[in-house]
């Protein structure tokens, strides 16, 4: 019977748009989930910064608070010294931006703006490279 239904025409089709539907599903999952986590480091990059000038805590705040998220979440990576240096320095550099070039880095992976913060030299740049990543078109790929 099981051969039967495998080797149907219709099953085949149904199975195609449900393996489509299912990946669909995981893509927008992804996405969810990078969306949460970017606006987390924007606000975690808004507190680092602001924390630094106010509380005068200077630089040791960055080692402190990656041993002390490290510890609170063993395991996860993103709150590494390098990683919470380079959501201070993301926030930093797209602070002032316009909203739609806040908007368009807060839909690229997280790895890519990790790429394009190090590979740019001002916030004009940046955003040339992010509309481009945000197009599907990684175009600052081999060009630094």
């Amino acid at each position: 019977m099981n051969s039967e239904i495998a080797g149907d025409k219709q099953y085949k089709k149904w199975l195609v748009e449900m393996k489509d539907r299912i990946r669909g599903a995981q893509i927008r999952a992804v996405i969810s989930v990078s969306k949460e986590l970017l606006n987390l480091y924007w606000e975690l990059g808004k507190d680092i910064l602001g924390k630094k000038a106010l509380a005068k805590w200077g630089d040791g705040l960055i080692d402190q608070l990656s041993k002390d998220l490290s510890s609170a979440f063993p395991g996860n990576k993103g709150f590494s010294k390098r990683n919470l240096f380079y959501i201070k320095r993301w926030y930093s550099l797209y602070k002032e931006a316009d909203p739609i070039v806040q908007q368009l880095v807060a839909q690229i992976p997280w790895g890519h703006n990790i790429d394009i913060l190090t590979k740019t030299s001002s916030i004009e740049e940046a955003t040339f490279y992010v509309r481009g990543t945000r197009c599907h078109r990684p175009i600052w790929r081999g060009t630094h």
